[in-house]
């Protein structure tokens, strides 16, 4: 019970979001720093997937960030932003203290990004449209660098096109919907709202919840979000969005994404790797880059 309870708060709030309570979680339920790097660099092998995870990380810090942002002028509106403070100062300082083997410059890099986030979310949040298509479409056009210098044997082609083709098309779906729904949606909303909050929360707490969680997550979430405007609820579905692009930065890099692979160690196992993969991941990208470099030069000589 208490296993499907912890899981659930994992899986039915976005993966990598962080909260002021998740660095603390981990110290008592998750792994080591060491452990999370040894299961992300076996799937993080080629400079493609690295770059896209990269711009992953940017998208669900982001996305992070803003919507802490609105549930501290939703709930705390007479205090300066209490959840976006205390969750910045925790995750880095647990970053810091935990994961000693990472690159110090990896390390000063995630406190730099976190404070960035930080930072921008208030300008951010009034255009939270935009900045999903900023980020969808530097996603793609790194995706197609990599295709057009030299990496297309470690890319599969066929995948990086269709799966263009369906983010553009939801994306564009978007557009019609705020302009089209949100009147008609609106006495309805506390109950679309219930609805798609609790069957999130029966997924979270299925056997493997991933998948399900972040395909509805992201288009169940961001769906009910653009059709009845709410900011709040795009920002939460945000980072389904960026668990969604790693998946397809996995798919058209022929690598099974960590969390997927983590599915198949015991259950107690899994949800230790869960949590640390996901709260330090920051650190992660960072190392995985230096690890990436390390390897090409060792492979020069």
């Amino acid at each position: 019970m208490l296993s499907t309870l912890l899981q659930s708060v994992l899986f039915f709030s976005p993966q990598f979001y962080c909260y002021p309570w998740k660095p603390l979680l981990n110290a008592v339920v998750g792994d080591s720093y060491e452990v999370a790097f040894e299961h992300f660099v076996s799937s993080h092998l080629s400079a493609p997937n690295i770059a896209l995870h990269a711009i992953c990380f940017v998208v669900q810090l982001v996305g992070n960030f803003c919507f802490l942002h609105v549930l501290d002028e939703m709930f705390f509106p007479g205090i300066p932003r209490p959840l976006s403070y205390l969750t910045a100062g925790l995750w880095v300082a647990y970053l810091v203290l935990r994961s000693s083997t990472a690159p110090v410059w990896g390390q000063v890099a995630s406190t730099i990004s976190i404070a960035g986030a930080l930072w921008a979310a208030p300008f951010l949040v009034p255009h939270g449209a935009f900045v999903s298509q900023v980020f969808l479409g530097a996603f793609l056009v790194t995706k197609y660098l990599f295709l057009l210098t030299g990496f297309r044997a470690q890319m599969n082609v066929k995948a990086a096109f269709g799966t263009t083709a369906v983010l553009v098309a939801i994306h564009a779906g978007y557009f019609y919907l705020a302009d089209a729904t949100k009147a008609s949606l609106e006495p309805h909303i506390s109950d679309a709202n219930n609805i798609f909050l609790a069957i999130l929360l029966v997924f979270s707490m299925i056997k493997n919840p991933l998948l399900p969680t972040v395909a509805f997550g992201y288009l169940g979430g961001q769906t009910l979000a653009v059709a009845s405007g709410q900011t709040w609820l795009f920002f939460f579905s945000f980072g389904f969005l960026g668990s969604t692009l790693q998946a397809v930065a996995h798919l058209v890099t022929r690598e099974i994404p960590t969390l997927l692979a983590l599915e198949k160690e015991k259950p107690d196992d899994k949800l230790r790797y869960e949590y640390a993969h996901v709260i330090f991941f920051p650190n992660l990208v960072f190392h995985g880059v230096e690890y990436y470099r390390q390897a090409v030069q060792k492979k020069a000589k």
